[in-house]
């Protein structure tokens, strides 16, 4: 590989001006010149619609990661399956600032069919980052299977799986295992804690 290499010395490169054009002179700019130039302040704050746009993608993939990867009926006698009960329910996703749980849903336990769920997701992923998407997304899965299985407790029983080995099972079929090793190591660090529902 190193035969074509060609070395260079250093001093063989000069500082020359740049070329002129033989039919358009160059032109140079005096100080005073830039004297009249408008300086314009460019705002870098984002409003929360604007910079939270991304969440309602990571729903959407978690809606999808679910009907692919969750075979179960949702808990709501109403629904067939996942995709009816999805089609049937309304879902908001929302960055919350309490310093408290990776997500939370507002489960309604003494209704019998909720019509629609909002989803909070810490403020520590409020970056809209490929490995926040990916984290968020797993979040948006658990508290989804929440909202499926409103009666299941996270760990699992005798009886039944628990949301937090749905959670693993979905998310590692669905090849997001770096989500899953991220979100446990924030867990321990203690930057967030798990889902209190």
């Amino acid at each position: 590989m190193l035969e074509n290499v060609e070395y260079v010395k250093a001093d063989s490169f000069q500082n020359d001006p740049e070329p002129v054009s033989p039919d358009k002179p160059k032109e140079i700019q005096s100080d005073a010149n830039l004297s009249n130039v408008e300086k314009v302040n460019v705002s870098a704050v984002q409003t929360i619609e604007d910079s939270s746009y991304w969440l309602s993608d990571c729903l959407e993939d978690a809606q999808n990661v679910i009907l692919e990867c969750h075979d179960e009926k949702p808990d709501d006698g109403n629904f067939a399956d996942c995709a009816k009960f999805f089609a049937g329910k309304t879902f908001a996703v929302k960055i919350q600032n309490n310093g408290n749980a990776s997500g939370d849903i507002n489960l309604i336990h003494d209704m019998s069919s909720q019509p629609s769920y909002k989803i909070y997701i810490h403020d520590v992923f409020q970056g809209d980052t490929r490995d926040n998407r990916r984290m968020v997304t797993v979040i948006i899965i658990h508290q989804l299977l929440h909202a499926i299985h409103p009666l299941r407790m996270h760990d699992s029983t005798n009886m039944q799986k628990g949301i937090n080995k749905m959670e693993h099972e979905i998310a590692n079929r669905a090849s997001y295992h770096d989500a899953l090793l991220n979100l446990e190591s924030l867990h321990q660090s203690g930057k967030i804690h798990p889902c209190n529902v």
